[in-house]
C-alpha cells in the first residue's frame, strides 16, 4: 500500500505528505472515513502520525503503542518511538531534513492549525505548503462520512440548559475581550448545546461546528441529521442551526477578536479567518470537567449499575473458567451482555480490551476475529472496558488470575494494587495538579526499576468522551491544559500498571471523584471519593507484601463493594461476592 502511495507523491511532486490520526475536528477516535493513517500504514492504534516521502515513510506514536506498531506496520515504514532518547519529533525531523523549495502537503481539514503554525515558526527557508486530500483519489471505496441522527440530551441527566452554558461562555469571552468564539471539538459542542449523536465510535457525539457571538449562537450540523423539533428547541435557547460546511463561509465574515483553540481547529478553517485570533483552550473544557450536583448524582448511579454488570461478569468468569470454551472475543461479548442488562445503557465507552497473558503487554491491544487468543491454562486476563449510560460514562480495568499464577506475577499484581490504593486514598492541599500526585501511583513500580509508559489517569466525560481534559494524572503534562488544578467535582481515573513484553500485562483501574476535605490553618484539603465498586481479584494478591495500612484500605474498599453491589445480586452471587470481598 505505502509503495503505491509513494508513486502518487512522485507524480504530484510532493516531497513530504503528512497523515495525522484526525478528522475535521481533531477527535481522539475517528470514524472509518478518516482512518487514512491506518489504511496506509497498517497500524490501527488510536494515536500516531504518518510521514511519507517518495522513498521513505515514518510513523510516530507514543509508548502505549510501541509493541503494536512494530507488529502491524507495513514493510518500509520506520517506527519513531515518541519521547525516547535520540528520537526527533515530527517537527524536528522536518526541520532537519527539509530542503529548499521542498513541498509539504496534507489534508487541510484534518491537520491542526497549531501544527502548521509551529512548522512555519521553526522552518527558516523557502518551502511550499499544499492542502490536498490525496486519500480522496488514492483510497478506492473509501467509507463515506458518518451521517447519524442528532438528538437532544435531556436536562434531567445533566441539570443545565443550553442558555446557561452559553451565558458563562459569553461572560468568559467578555472578560477576554473576544467578540466571537469558534468551537470545533465535538465533546465541547455536545456539552454546550446539549446534543448527542452517533458519528464517533463509542462517543455519543455528532459531527458539528459551532460559533458563539455575544448576542447569537450558531450550530452547524450535517443536513438530514436533525429534525424540526431539534431546530425549535435550539431556537428557544437563541441558537440557530446552519449547514455543516457553512462555518467556512461564516468564518470569513467575523470581526473583532475571535477565540479559538489552534490545537483542535483544522488548518483549512483557520485560514478563512481574517480578523484577530485569540488562541486558547476552549473555556467549555474547564467548565464541563467540573461536574454539577445532578451530574454527580447520575454518574454515581451509572457506576453502581456498571459495577453490578462487572461483578456479575467476574462471578461468571470465575465459576466457568476451565469448564467451558473461552477466548478474548467471546469474553468481550460476555462483558457487553452483562452491561446491556443495565437500565439506560447505550453502548460501550470504548472498544473493550480483553487481553490474555502476553497480549496484555500491549496497552491498547484489541482482539479481532482474525487474531485472538484462546483462554486456557494458567495466566492473567486483563479487561479494560466501560459503558456509555444516559446517566454517565464509566471506565474500569480489572486483571484476573486464572488457574495458577507465579509468585512474581503475584508480586507485580500486588505492586500495581499498592500504587492504585495509594492514589485512591490520597489527601492533598487544594492547588495540587495531577503531576503532583502521579508519583503516589508509580512509587511501588519505581522502587523495583519498573515504569509504565503512559499516564496514570485521565478525566472522564458525562455521557461523553471517556477521555476528557483538561486535567489528568501523569509525571508531566502531555495535553493542552493538563497541568490544571484538581477541582472538586472533577472525575479522574486511577490506573497504574506493569507491562512486560512477551509475558503479561497488569492494570487495575477505578474512577475517582475529587471532593473537598477539611479546611484549616494550612488550607483546603482535598481527597477522592471512589466511584467504581468492583472486587479486586484476591487470588492474584501476595498479602505478605501489603502493609497494615494497605490491607486496611483494601478491606474498607471491599466492604464498600459488598454494601453497594450485593443488593442487586442473586443469592449464589452474593455468597460468592462475600468470599471475594473477605477481610485479609
Amino acid at each position: 500500500m505505502i509503495k503505491e502511495f509513494q508513486k502518487l507523491l512522485k507524480e504530484k511532486h510532493i516531497d513530504y505528505y503528512i497523515v495525522p490520526t484526525d478528522d475535521d475536528h481533531q477527535s481522539e477516535t475517528v470514524g472509518e472515513h478518516f482512518q487514512s493513517r491506518a489504511y496506509l500504514s497498517g497500524f490501527t492504534g488510536s494515536a500516531g502520525t504518518l510521514l511519507v516521502s517518495p522513498n521513505e515513510a515514518y510513523l510516530w506514536t507514543d509508548g502505549r503503542y510501541f509493541i503494536q506498531a512494530a507488529a502491524q506496520l507495513e514493510e518500509g515504514i520506520t517506527l519513531m518511538k515518541m519521547a525516547q532518547k535520540d528520537v526527533p519529533t515530527l517537527l524536528e525531523f522536518l526541520v532537519e531534513n527539509l530542503k529548499e523549495n521542498d513541498t509539504i502537503a496534507f489534508d487541510g481539514q484534518t491537520m491542526t492549525a497549531q501544527f502548521v503554525l509551529s512548522l512555519e515558526e521553526l522552518i527558516d527557508m523557502n518551502y511550499n505548503l499544499r492542502c490536498i486530500d490525496l486519500l480522496e483519489e488514492f483510497w478506492k471505496n473509501r467509507p463515506p462520512m458518518s451521517h447519524e441522527n442528532v438528538y437532544y440530551y435531556d436536562e434531567k441527566y445533566h441539570g443545565m440548559s443550553v442558555h446557561e452554558k452559553i451565558e458563562i461562555i459569553q461572560e468568559y469571552m467578555k472578560e477576554n475581550d473576544c467578540q466571537s468564539h469558534i468551537i470545533t471539538s465535538l465533546d465541547d459542542i455536545a456539552w454546550i448545546f446539549n446534543i448527542r449523536g452517533n458519528d464517533i465510535p463509542s462517543s455519543p457525539t455528532a459531527l458539528a461546528f459551532a460559533l458563539i457571538t455575544l448576542d447569537q449562537s450558531y450550530l452547524y450540523l450535517q443536513a438530514g441529521t436533525y429534525d424540526l423539533d431539534t431546530v425549535k428547541t435550539l431556537q428557544r435557547e437563541n441558537v440557530l442551526v446552519q449547514n455543516y460546511n457553512q462555518i467556512y463561509q461564516d468564518a470569513k465574515t467575523l470581526q473583532g477578536r475571535v477565540l479559538l483553540n489552534t490545537a483542535n481547529t483544522n488548518y483549512q478553517l483557520f485560514t478563512q479567518i481574517e480578523c484577530e485570533i485569540v488562541d486558547g483552550m476552549n473555556p467549555s473544557q474547564a467548565f464541563k470537567a467540573v461536574k454539577n450536583d445532578i451530574e454527580i448524582k447520575n454518574t454515581k448511579n451509572a457506576h453502581i449499575k456498571d459495577a453490578v454488570a462487572m461483578t456479575k461478569f467476574m462471578y461468571w468468569l470465575k465459576m466457568n473458567y476451565g469448564k467451558i470454551s473461552m477466548d478474548e472475543i467471546n469474553i468481550s461479548d460476555k462483558v457487553l451482555e452483562f452491561r446491556k442488562q443495565q437500565n439506560l445503557f447505550v453502548e460501550p465507552s470504548f472498544s473493550t480490551i480483553c487481553a490474555w497473558n502476553e497480549n496484555a503487554a500491549l496497552m491498547h491491544y484489541h482482539a479481532t476475529e482474525e487474531s485472538h487468543s484462546i483462554i486456557k491454562g494458567n495466566g492473567l486476563l486483563l479487561i479494560d472496558s466501560g459503558g456509555q449510560y444516559l446517566d454517565g460514562t464509566t471506565d474500569i480495568t480489572r486483571t484476573y488470575a486464572l488457574g495458577h499464577i507465579s509468585d512474581i506475577q503475584k508480586k507485580h499484581f500486588t505492586m500495581v494494587l499498592q500504587g492504585m490504593l495509594a492514589l485512591q486514598n490520597a489527601s492533598f492541599l487544594y492547588g495540587c495538579t495531577g503531576q503532583n500526585l502521579d508519583i503516589l501511583a508509580r512509587t511501588p513500580m519505581w522502587q523495583e526499576d519498573i515504569d509504565y509508559q503512559c499516564g496514570t489517569g485521565h478525566g472522564v466525560g458525562h455521557f461523553l468522551n471517556v477521555h476528557e481534559g483538561p486535567h489528568g494524572i501523569r509525571p508531566k503534562p502531555k495535553f493542552q491544559g493538563e497541568g490544571c488544578i484538581l477541582e472538586a467535582g472533577m472525575i479522574v481515573t486511577d490506573e497504574p500498571g506493569i507491562y512486560l513484553e512477551g509475558q503479561y500485562g497488569i492494570r487495575i483501574e477505578n474512577e475517582l471523584l475529587v471532593v473537598n476535605g477539611s479546611e484549616n490553618e494550612y488550607g483546603q484539603f482535598m481527597h477522592f471519593d471512589v466511584l467504581t465498586y468492583v472486587p479486586i481479584d484476591l487470588d492474584a494478591i501476595d498479602v505478605n507484601l501489603l502493609t497494615y495500612k494497605e490491607k486496611h484500605w483494601l478491606n474498607d474498599y471491599h466492604q464498600d463493594v459488598y454494601k453497594h453491589i450485593s443488593p442487586f445480586l442473586n443469592q449464589d452471587e452474593k455468597d460468592w461476592l462475600k468470599e471475594y470481598t473477605r477481610m485479609i
